[in-house]
């Protein structure tokens, strides 16, 4: 899955949906992993078949990422040309491209002109003739508003372009531009908003099916492993460790290849992730075909049994700080991407940034996690996760060139790594006999459903309201106040 899913929400900002609306899918798909984790790890428990189960799931989840390259973006015009609104000054002798806001974090980011070309119809009704204008948009300056809603952004004619006001004035226009900056110049248009184009709503139905299918799969995976540890689950991430170097180094060949693919094309082409996707998937399913998966043992009542664990204060107390946890991934794995391409990296970055993630931060952190654990415990390992999160949203917000992203993703290893290894730890240590994958499912529905829902929908809002920025800087600041209160509470807890 690492051609894919780092890469489904710039998937869908290449399709033309919003950064809220992104939000709002990734917020629906964690609601819907929060019930599909317990239901199959309980299915998984109830059964005793867990590797049917596995394989029916893999099967969905890779016709639903593969569907996905089907949706034609919900921009119809020819490449990347985008509809705007056109005004020219006859008085001033400057044209203006009148937009509204609808992309604050977008439009921030950009620090340099930008070259484009306007086509317009010519003054005659009748007249069927495209005319093209070359120039740049000038972002050097602070934008214009008008009605307190749009604002104009100055368009520099080069000098052998011919402009007549009269024929182009308050007239929509198509715009091409590079960079690439289709986000940056949306009408905000309730006629055409994207919530009434079938589009969204079918990468939305894709985009819950393999979220929710991709998630569940891994926590059963990850209940399998602990299965056969049995007792020595302390080891888990020495075992875990493998499917990050896969997903690592699966990521970093897919975003060169995007972007090889990219090259010869007008469009962002993220196929040969989903096409390596496709491949490793029937391999997968031929190995797991010849693996035998048994559950040790059995409990005679599983809703009794995890329900004595949640009653314990204690669990309580470290389900709100995955809740948390969650949020706070949330936010990265929905608009870290969105982030960076705002700042001009482009997809080999992008994979360089999931690499670094992967094979620098996760793998080292995985296999030293039992010594963490061992030495720290389950709640000061938390405490440590938030800490790294402060350190690592409050450099994101400073971020101004997006290759310095690589040194920061170093800290992925604390903020889900280490902090992984203690969750599945935790449920695996306090789950009756019989319940772990019940118990992991739960902690993992938090997680990955509460959590992640939050953060995709207050990240999705904040992008857009207070750009990029804000949103990572306000992010870091909840963290840092996490920190202490877990190790605060887990003090108090223990006398």
């Amino acid at each position: 899955m690492g051609g894919t899913v780092p890469f489904m929400q710039v998937v869908a900002k290449a399709l033309g949906i919003s950064a809220t609306a992104v939000g709002i899918i990734y917020t629906i798909i964690p609601f819907c992993v929060f019930f599909a984790k317990p239901l199959f790890g309980y299915l998984a428990d109830y059964f005793q078949n867990l590797k049917i189960i596995i394989i029916i799931l893999i099967v969905i989840t890779a016709g639903a990422f593969m569907s996905v390259l089907s949706i034609p973006a919900i921009n119809t015009l020819s490449g990347d040309e985008q509809s705007v609104q056109a005004y020219c000054s006859s008085l001033e002798d400057k044209l203006f491209i009148v937009t509204s806001d609808y992309n604050a974090s977008c439009l921030t980011e950009l620090e340099a002109n930008v070259t484009c070309d306007i086509k317009y119809y010519g003054c005659d009704e009748t007249d069927v003739l495209i005319k093209t204008l070359s120039g740049t948009l000038d972002f050097s300056q602070p934008l214009k508003y008008v009605n307190g809603t749009m604002f104009q952004i100055p368009f520099w004619l080069n000098n052998n372009s011919d402009l007549s006001c009269e024929c182009i004035s308050n007239k929509n226009v198509s715009i091409n531009c590079s960079p690439k900056m289709r986000k940056c110049l949306l009408i905000e248009n309730a006629e055409s908003s994207i919530y009434r184009t079938y589009q969204f709503w079918v990468y939305m139905l894709l985009a819950i099916i393999s979220g929710t299918g991709s998630a569940t799969v891994w926590t059963l995976s990850d209940a399998a492993c602990c299965e056969v540890l049995g007792e020595d689950t302390k080891i888990f991430g020495r075992q875990r460790l493998w499917a990050t170097i896969s997903w690592g180094s699966v990521t970093l060949l897919s975003g060169y290849l995007n972007d090889l693919a990219t090259a010869h094309s007008n469009h962002s082409d993220y196929s040969p992730g989903f096409y390596i996707m496709l491949v490793l998937v029937s391999v997968d399913l031929i190995i797991l075909m010849n693996v035998r998966v048994a559950k040790s043992s059995v409990s005679m009542n599983i809703c009794k049994d995890v329900g004595q664990i949640f009653a314990s204060f204690k669990t309580v107390v470290f389900a709100i700080g995955v809740f948390i946890a969650g949020a706070l991934s949330g936010l990265i794995w929905s608009y870290e991407f969105w982030y960076l391409e705002d700042l001009g990296a482009q997809q080999t970055l992008l994979g360089l940034a999931v690499a670094v993630q992967c094979l620098l931060a996760e793998v080292p952190f995985f296999f030293f996690a039992g010594w963490f654990i061992e030495k720290l415990g389950h709640f000061y390992c938390l405490s440590v996760t938030f800490l790294a999160f402060t350190l690592r949203f409050g450099l994101y917000s400073a971020l101004k060139n997006p290759l310095f992203v690589l040194p920061i993703e170093l800290s992925h290893g604390f903020t889900f790594a280490l902090f992984y290894a203690s969750m599945t730890g935790y449920a695996s240590d306090n789950a009756p006999s019989g319940t772990e994958a019940t118990m992991l499912g739960i902690l993992g529905g938090i997680y990955e459903g509460l959590g992640i829902a939050s953060g995709s929908l207050l990240g999705g809002i904040g992008f857009d309201k207070l750009g990029g920025r804000t949103t990572f800087f306000s992010a870091s600041v909840i963290s840092l106040i996490c920190t202490p209160s877990f190790a605060i509470s887990h003090f108090i807890m223990k006398r």
